[in-house]
């Protein structure tokens, strides 16, 4: 695996999946969630040491014993970028509620990572309409960075 150039900064993060076929991964109390071929996205923040890059990196690892929600899927499949950002202000929520005012994003299972939420998200990972959605939401931003893990359908 390549090293990526992800700050040690603290921030947020989002995973960006691209599901070929159907898939079906049990995501420990939650139950299973059930993905169709399309895109997804996870949305977390990185607080801890080693900040964006430390966490990132551990989610590009297939072998882990799972921690998060995420960690259940990650075990099967690598996110095909990483979008990322460090302001200091803690933004996954509203990353998640941007991409939920855009037509076609859903919520493939509810209450998966958002634990910790305080801001009334359904989830904190969202099934969104197409490729083109996932930098859509948050180019008005103008600080999010992004970062190709691997082409789609290598």
């Amino acid at each position: 695996m390549r090293a990526l150039s992800i700050p040690k900064a603290p921030g947020t993060y989002a995973l960006v999946f691209h599901v070929s076929e159907e898939m079906r991964v049990p995501v420990g109390r939650l139950g299973w969630l059930y993905l169709r071929p399309g895109v997804y996205a996870y949305v977390g923040s990185a607080r801890g040491p080693g900040g964006l890059a430390a966490r990132v990196q551990r989610h590009l690892q297939r072998t882990k014993t799972p921690h998060w929600h995420i960690d259940y899927l990650t075990t099967s499949l690598l996110p095909t970028m990483v979008l990322f950002t460090t302001d200091p202000h803690v933004t996954e929520c509203a990353w998640v509620q941007q991409w939920l005012q855009e037509s076609g994003t859903f919520v493939p299972l509810k209450g998966m990572g958002n634990g910790d939420c305080r801001n009334g998200c359904p989830a904190h990972f969202v099934g969104l309409d197409g490729l083109d959605r996932v930098e859509t939401a948050l180019e008005r931003r103008g600080d999010v960075s992004v970062i190709y893990v691997k082409e789609v359908g290598r």
